[in-house]
């Protein structure tokens, strides 16, 4: 007799499904031990915080907002404030100095031929120097900016609330009838 060799045993591995961005998403706002209101308040707080005209302190508001606040969906906050990036920096700034702009009486007429972008570097913020030349170059826009800004962020408060309850309490009657109906 000879002896076969036996073929180790192996068990199925467990495969690990990460589900997309939309159905992530879809979770982040199905979130069930909070309600629809306080999903939407984190999303409406996350939204303001994004229109904020003080770049590179949205951040900072939404640590300050999550300490203060207990029951916030951080994450869902996060990135309803990070919904200003990079990619979106400059439409939001436009759009912000314009209504700034309209709001301080001056139209839709917004002069940039005294900005020389360009000038603007990491000296620009390193030094008292660059920081003092940087203010005068862009003071013909910081004013219609910061109070554009301003007013599109105390709209994207409730705009974004109101939007986020509507689609949270949808997606909970679609998906989760058993957790509470009356939401």
């Amino acid at each position: 007799m000879t002896a076969t060799p036996e073929t180790p045993q192996t068990t199925p591995s467990a495969t690990v499904v990460k589900p997309g961005f939309w159905a992530g998403l879809k979770l982040h706002i199905l979130h069930p031990e909070l309600t629809p209101h306080q999903v939407a308040l984190s999303f409406g707080l996350g939204f303001a915080i994004c229109w904020n005209p003080f770049l590179g302190l949205h951040t900072a508001l939404v640590l300050l907002f999550c300490l203060v606040f207990r029951r916030l969906h951080r994450p869902l906050m996060l990135i309803a404030a990070f919904l200003n990036n990079p990619w979106t920096m400059v439409p939001i700034a436009t759009a912000s100095a314009y209504v700034g702009n309209l709001l301080l009486g001056r139209g839709l007429t917004l002069d940039l031929s005294s900005i020389h972008w360009r000038e603007i570097g990491w000296q620009s913020f390193a030094t008292r120097g660059g920081f003092e030349a940087m203010y005068r170059m862009m003071k013909p826009i910081l004013a219609p900016y910061l109070v554009g800004g301003s007013v599109l962020s105390l709209l994207a408060l409730p705009v974004g609330y109101f939007l986020l309850l509507v689609i949270s309490k949808r997606l909970r009657r679609l998906h989760l009838p058993l957790l509470d109906p009356r939401s």
